[in-house]
């Protein structure tokens, strides 16, 4: 589970629920985020605000995965 703290990077979810539009939801946040890392700022229910190297973007928790705990 992430925590405030926690690095993170994106992760396109292996079965996107849904149709075409999630698809497409998910490939448009992989092109802004462009393979960075981020640090999980604030947890917003299922979703995550997330600093990107300056570039603060809220993404829902499927679309990340925990690089680094917080100690």
């Amino acid at each position: 589970m992430i925590q405030v703290g926690d690095l993170v990077r994106f992760k396109f979810p292996e079965n996107i629920a849904g149709a075409l539009t999630a698809l497409k939801v998910a490939k448009r946040m992989e092109a802004r985020i462009n393979c960075r890392t981020g640090l999980a700022l604030e947890i917003r229910g299922g979703n995550i605000l997330v600093n990107f190297e300056g570039d603060v973007i809220l993404v829902h928790i499927m679309f990340l995965e925990v690089i680094n705990e917080k100690r």
